[in-house]
């Protein structure tokens, strides 16, 4: 019987999809207590070639088109296509511990877990850049809460890289938010936190679990301080939709925040060529990452205020 039902959601990224899948075949518990599900949100042959390779290998794996592009909505049509009582998140550009379905089915058996989110650790394929300081981490998805299994604290975060839920839980709250989450080339984030808020809004447990450990991958795209830049923005373009109250206020409150974060954007800019006359390299670049992430938070917040 199934239990838990693992899903990739996929978007152009064939040559990762297969070592992802691959990790989901080695898993230890037992065959059939879990089945795979890949969403391809893209409908691309090379990912339906992926999936066939190891269905000649007389592996389980099922693959359905998501039209809607969108990774909300990708999980969401995931989410309407499983079988089990839990439900596991891994990307297509991450390799799962061979422990780890069978570390999530234990947690949500023994506990009243409504998500579980696991570490996850960063493959660079190399060296780190110099230039990504811890605090940058968590937007190349990095997640490691220490060595104990704990229900999530105060400003500790889980991600949609390794994530896992109760199929009923994440249906009463509706699924993933298709306003949020990536799109394309479109790098809106938020989708899983917005989730996990509402389960701990309605007095519902949510657990960090070491054990349930997943690799992430970081493209070599990912490692130019431009693509650092263009996450922070689009991590500031999320906060809005994330924190919901300003869709709702008037355009008069919605424009006194829109100066807020322009007075605070002038103040990066200030700094940042202070910084970089001085010589000082390393505070110029994280005033530069603040500078690209308030402007994201404006470009939401103008979206609000023409619709108000």
């Amino acid at each position: 019987m199934v239990r838990i039902s693992a899903i990739i959601c996929t978007y152009k990224r064939a040559d990762y999809l297969r070592t992802a899948l691959r990790s989901l075949c080695k898993q230890t518990l037992a065959r059939d207590q879990y089945e795979i599900i890949v969403v391809d949100n893209a409908g691309e042959a090379a990912a339906a070639k992926v999936v066939e390779e190891l269905r000649n290998e007389n592996l389980d794996v099922r693959y359905v088109i998501e039209r809607e592009v969108g990774l909300s909505h990708a999980r969401n049509r995931g989410l309407n296509e499983a079988r089990g009582s839990y439900i596991a998140y891994l990307d297509d550009d991450a390799r799962a511990d061979e422990r780890w379905l069978a570390t999530l089915t234990q947690l949500f058996d023994q506990t009243q877990a409504a998500a579980i989110g696991g570490r996850v650790w960063l493959d660079w394929h190399g060296e780190k850049p110099v230039w990504v300081g811890d605090e940058q981490l968590s937007l190349f998805t990095f997640v490691d809460h220490g060595e104990e299994s704990h229900i999530l604290r105060k400003g500790e975060y889980v991600v949609g890289a390794n994530i896992a839920f109760r199929v009923d839980r994440l249906k009463e709250v509706g699924g993933f938010d298709a306003k949020l989450g990536r799109q394309g080339a479109v790098l809106l984030s938020g989708e899983e936190a917005q989730v996990i808020r509402a389960m701990i809004d309605r007095g519902w447990t949510v657990y960090y679990e070491p054990a349930a450990l997943v690799w992430h991958s970081v493209d070599s795209s990912r490692k130019r301080p431009s693509w650092l830049l263009r996450r922070m923005f689009w991590d500031g373009a999320s906060q809005p939709l994330v924190d919901g109250t300003s869709q709702n206020r008037s355009r008069r409150a919605i424009l006194s925040g829109i100066n807020r974060d322009l007075r605070q954007c002038m103040r990066w800019f200030v700094v940042a060529i202070g910084a970089t006359v001085r010589g000082e390299r390393n505070s110029a670049w994280e005033s530069l990452l603040g500078f690209s992430q308030r402007a994201g938070r404006i470009r939401t917040q103008l979206q609000f205020f023409w619709l108000a």
